[in-house]
């Protein structure tokens, strides 16, 4: 059994307090660009959005103007396959070179033996150019399996010092971080579990998949000063503050909870200063500007004794099925972390009972929305 280094389980809600404030920045239009899974902010090239295709398109990604969402720059990476490329992340290296990461890492189906992650220099592209071709250099390529199962993952988060990080999708909810080896490798090398996280029903509508789409992760990201931590479903998005001890760490606190406006089928997340922008398959479909919630420090982390729970968070009574007593805050019109009463037995029973509705109505959704290329 993979012993399990950081985890956390968020409370159910029903409703929210309300979503963070929300812009519409612009609308994918272009028809290369339908099934747009990923988003990512330039660092090379601060005025462009990256956002790529998941399965069914070649191996290329596109650079978008960030104010008009208009393609500038369409960049082919020699010798990788998009099998099915779920999410891309842009960060520097351990080099620090700015770079594009791609995570081909989606498998609905639970049949890939082995995914791969891509990483190649990030191009210059300016906005005002008349749209091109780039063809980058060969990426550097990790061939990565799993320690157990085939799960289907989604989401791909970089540190500022270029170590990836990926999250797994579940219909249940139940997401494991993984945390890939440092350097691309000659050989398949094998992904380290490194956290939990069951997302909860929210009572957030929007999405392809029901209820099932507030409990399914589908894209995350770390800030530009890797401080902070955001994974989203398809109808919501976790914020967790990140600190020296790093990301399977802050897993192990509360996040600030955020409802995000209804998408197609919401996919990427990347921050922007102190907003996040997010996006959508489907032509035409929108891409959002949310705000940030504030973000509580984490208080000093005992090192053992009575203060610690045996999974490393914090100590608390825990309901059935090991549900943390601490609810986790939802963000207001003005956000902030803000607290609550811990959530009495009935309301956890009523939790778990609605998890097991929500799966049995979403069901046959999901097996919908499984066939999809998503």
């Amino acid at each position: 059994m993979v012993r399990r280094v950081a985890s956390l389980i968020l409370a159910a809600a029903v409703g929210s307090p309300g979503a963070a404030p929300a812009t519409v920045l612009f609308r994918l239009t272009d028809p290369r660009l339908t099934e747009a899974s990923g988003i990512a902010v330039g660092i090379r090239s601060p005025g462009v959005f990256y956002a790529q295709n998941d399965s069914g398109d070649s191996a290329r990604f596109f650079a978008l103007d960030r104010s008009t969402g208009r393609v500038v720059a369409e960049v082919r990476v020699p010798g990788a396959r998009n099998v099915d490329w779920e999410d891309l992340a842009v960060s520097r290296d351990s080099r620090g070179v700015p770079s594009v990461w791609i995570a081909d890492t989606g498998d609905n189906a639970g049949r890939r033996q082995q995914v791969q992650l891509y990483r190649v220099d990030e191009p210059r592209v300016a906005v005002g150019d008349v749209a091109r071709t780039i063809t980058s250099a060969r990426a550097d390529v990790w061939q990565l399996r799993y320690p157990s199962g085939r799960p289907d993952t989604e989401s791909l988060a970089v540190t500022t010092t270029g170590q990836p990080f990926l999250v797994t999708k579940s219909p249940v909810g139940a997401s494991t971080l993984y945390q890939v080896p440092p350097r691309p490798g000659r050989g398949v090398q094998v992904l380290k579990a490194v956290g939990e996280i069951a997302f909860p029903l929210t009572g957030t509508s929007g999405g392809p998949a029901g209820p099932l789409g507030n409990l399914t992760a589908t894209g995350a990201a770390l800030s530009p000063d890797g401080r902070a931590l955001a994974i989203r479903t398809y109808t919501d998005a976790w914020f967790w503050r990140v600190t020296s001890a790093g990301v399977a760490e802050a897993l192990k606190e509360r996040p600030v909870h955020v409802p995000l406006p209804p998408q197609p089928q919401g996919e990427g997340i990347a921050f922007v200063g102190d907003r996040v922008v997010i996006d959508s398959e489907r032509l035409r479909s929108r891409v959002w500007s949310v705000a940030v919630p504030k973000l509580p420090e984490p208080p000093p982390r005992p090192t053992g004794g009575p203060g610690t729970s045996a999974a490393g968070g914090r100590a608390g009574s825990s309901g059935p099925a090991g549900v943390s007593s601490a609810a986790p805050p939802g963000a207001s019109e003005s956000p902030r972390a803000s607290g609550g009463s811990p959530p009495t037995a009935g309301i956890v029973l009523v939790s778990l009972l609605g998890s097991v509705v929500a799966v049995a109505l979403g069901a046959l959704t999901w097996r919908t929305v499984g066939r999809r290329r998503s």
